[in-house]
């Protein structure tokens, strides 16, 4: 059996969305099922919201890091935000992935967290996604660029859905999560739980 020292762990940090929230996005999922085809939609249940995906890290690196991150969160206080929208990156008319948006007064607040995040994580030698953060709940990936008549249909749905408010995501905690993938979708496990205040 490998020691501690070879086994890596593919991990992030993330929010936890509300059930009522992936209950509202239910209805924009299943509006997407006649492209089921071209794009693999994200089941509710695989859903949270992203600070920063660490990548495969050693074991050791991974049981460390509670003790580099629980003090930045404990500094913050809890906050609100709303999931709102949907939208494409890069854009509709060329989707990638397609998104929930999250919004509302705190988002600032959020985009400072997850700075301060990614400064303890660089401080404890783990590589951060330089990219700008775009917060958001993924919905779906495209596989294969979308035919005519797909695009035509994404468009619709973009229209019906851009402005509906799919509920409020309380930033109450953040976990450090791990992602097994294997047969199937990937298996979330929560390593640790770091509160705000």
């Amino acid at each position: 059996m490998p020691g501690a020292e070879g086994e890596r762990w593919r991990v992030f940090l993330a929010i936890e969305i509300p059930d009522a929230v992936r209950q509202a996005l239910s209805e924009p999922l299943e509006a997407l099922q006649p492209l089921h085809e071209s794009i693999r939609i994200n089941p509710t249940e695989q859903m949270h919201l992203t600070l920063h995906f660490l990548g495969h890290l050693p074991r050791p690196v991974v049981e460390a890091l509670p003790s580099d991150l629980a003090g930045v969160v404990s500094r913050d206080h809890r906050f609100g935000l709303m999931a709102q929208g949907v939208g494409a990156f890069p854009a509709i008319t060329r989707p990638r992935v397609l998104w929930a948006g999250i919004t509302g007064a705190d988002l600032p607040r959020l985009k400072a967290l997850q700075a301060e995040l990614g400064g303890a994580l660089r401080t404890a030698g783990v590589t951060v996604d330089g990219e700008r953060f775009h917060p958001h709940l993924t919905l779906g990936r495209v596989r294969r660029p979308l035919r005519a008549p797909e695009r035509a249909v994404l468009r619709e749905w973009s229209t019906r859905w851009d402005a509906a408010t799919f509920g409020e995501v309380p930033v109450d905690r953040v976990r450090l999560m791990r992602s097994q993938l294997g047969g199937g979708p990937p298996r979330y496990t929560t390593l640790t739980t770091f509160d705000l205040q």
